[in-house]
């Protein structure tokens, strides 16, 4: 265990005190439950009383799951003290929340990857293929035009999202979550570009990924080299 691994469990432990004691808006508040029956009911197209930037932050949370995900799995297998997979996949429902804890205790693993035996099923055939990463950097890049962001009035987008994160704890608490959880997708673009070969870019590429987050780290997994067989 090292620096990191306290950075993470700080995190953690920070964004749980702040959502559950000093987030704004009231917990269990009844609207909080009306919008995400709504966000849940009509995923798409965005309902006209929905933020269009909150709704590009709702929709950031079917990708950043998964970039991460897929960045994590490959060096997980071996050498780590908590199975990856339960958190990554709770990460899609519950994002930092779900991920702290494993982050917290995990073992960066830099040395080169064998695919025989560090890679499962789900690695080898899904988030080792570019097809994988093509198809999320098409989903992530869609975002902007499913919630309506580029033809948003620019005068009522923000100081919108600034009322509703002011005034709902859900969504104050969503948007530090995605923000959180994309800073983590670009330290692990950096991580994961030097198992590949990459070392001399991966600073390039972490930078890349936090100016652009959510596509960034899609548009890495669709460019990054894969690992073959022995």
């Amino acid at each position: 265990l090292g620096p990191a691994n306290a950075a993470a469990g700080a995190v953690f432990a920070g964004l749980v005190t702040w959502s559950f004691g000093f987030a704004p808006g009231d917990l269990g508040n009844p609207a909080d439950t009306q919008l995400i029956e709504l966000l849940v009911t009509q995923p798409v197209p965005r309902p006209e009383s929905v933020n269009e930037l909150w709704f590009a932050v709702w929709n950031s949370f079917a990708v950043v799951p998964l970039a991460i995900a897929a960045l994590t799995l490959p060096a997980a297998s071996r050498g780590q003290r908590l199975p990856a997979a339960p958190f990554l996949v709770g990460s899609a429902a519950f994002g930092y929340f779900a991920l702290g804890p494993y982050f917290a205790t995990r073992s960066v693993r830099t040395e080169e990857l064998v695919p025989d035996e560090d890679f499962g099923f789900f690695t080898k055939n899904v988030f080792e293929t570019r097809a994988f990463g093509v198809a999320l950097a098409a989903l992530a890049a869609s975002i902007p035009f499913s919630s309506d962001l580029l033809a948003a009035d620019p005068s009522t987008l923000i100081s919108g999202f600034l009322d509703l994160a002011s005034s709902s704890r859900f969504v104050a608490v969503a948007s530090a979550d995605i923000g959180i959880m994309s800073v983590l997708a670009a330290l692990l673009v950096s991580e994961d570009a030097a198992r590949r070969g990459w070392d001399a870019y991966r600073v390039p590429l972490a930078a890349a990924s936090l100016l652009l987050p959510v596509l960034g780290p899609s548009l890495y997994l669709a460019a990054r080299p894969r690992i073959a067989s022995a």
